[in-house]
């Protein structure tokens, strides 16, 4: 399934599993890239091989621009305890604040997870939407997202969409 107002740059289908109904997909996940741009982020998981190949279904860019990379029909590996039923969104930018999320990538987040939420027909809560540590700690993504992206921001956002 394809969002109307992303940019389609779809990764090899070996980056990306089949999914598992839609039904059961239950949780938006954030993160963010640790990079400056989405197409660097595009580059690394292209470039991700076997055993260790990372995905995600968006990324957006500084500009708020949306990408999308995998279909939210597949499973995508980004964060490894939720994979299985979740979708994943990542913002270009560091935690460190190299390059801080922008206002436009919160705009978008909010605006895509709103979108996400109608057709998964999923509540826009913090049951539901959750950063990368949150979703998956054995992962060890202590600093994705806060305190450079801000769940309750997006999650306040995308409830006035």
């Amino acid at each position: 399934m394809e969002c109307p107002f992303a940019i389609w740059k779809p990764l090899p289908e070996d980056h990306s599993a089949p999914g598992i109904s839609l039904l059961q997909r239950n949780l938006i996940i954030l993160h963010i890239t640790q990079g400056p741009s989405a197409q660097s982020a595009i580059n690394t998981f292209a470039a991700s091989v076997k055993p260790n190949r990372t995905s995600c279904h968006f990324v957006i860019d500084r500009d708020g621009s949306i990408y999308q990379l995998v279909s939210i029909t597949r499973t995508a590996w980004h964060a490894s305890q939720v994979n299985s039923h979740s979708v994943g969104i990542e913002h270009a930018g560091r935690v460190d604040g190299t390059f801080p999320i922008t206002l436009e990538q919160i705009e978008a987040s909010a605006e895509l997870v709103s979108w996400i939420a109608k057709q998964l027909d999923i509540p826009i809560d913090h049951d539901h939407v959750k950063s990368h540590n949150q979703a998956s700690p054995k992962d060890g993504h202590v600093l994705c997202c806060e305190p450079a992206l801000s769940v309750d921001e997006v999650i306040n956002l995308a409830n006035s969409v």
